[in-house]
């Protein structure tokens, strides 16, 4: 983790939103949190505020399939 301050409280959070992810039905949404979370868990900067809220919104609001990686 970064040396910054707050880094071992964010990876705390970020592993709490993965252990919640697992209980999500929409297998889509699930592994769309688990590697949001696992990005910023290897890039440890702080999380800017709302950006999690953000991502699900976006993924409740318009469940689309993902278009492939190129």
């Amino acid at each position: 983790m970064s040396s910054y301050s707050g880094a071992g409280s964010d990876a705390a959070i970020l592993g709490q939103i993965r252990e919640l992810a697992e209980g999500l039905s929409d297998e889509r949404t699930r592994n769309l949190l688990k590697n949001v979370t696992g990005a910023l868990e290897v890039d440890a900067q702080p999380i800017p505020p709302g950006i999690l809220r953000t991502v699900i919104e976006a993924v409740a609001l318009n469940p689309q399939p993902l278009p492939p990686v190129k």
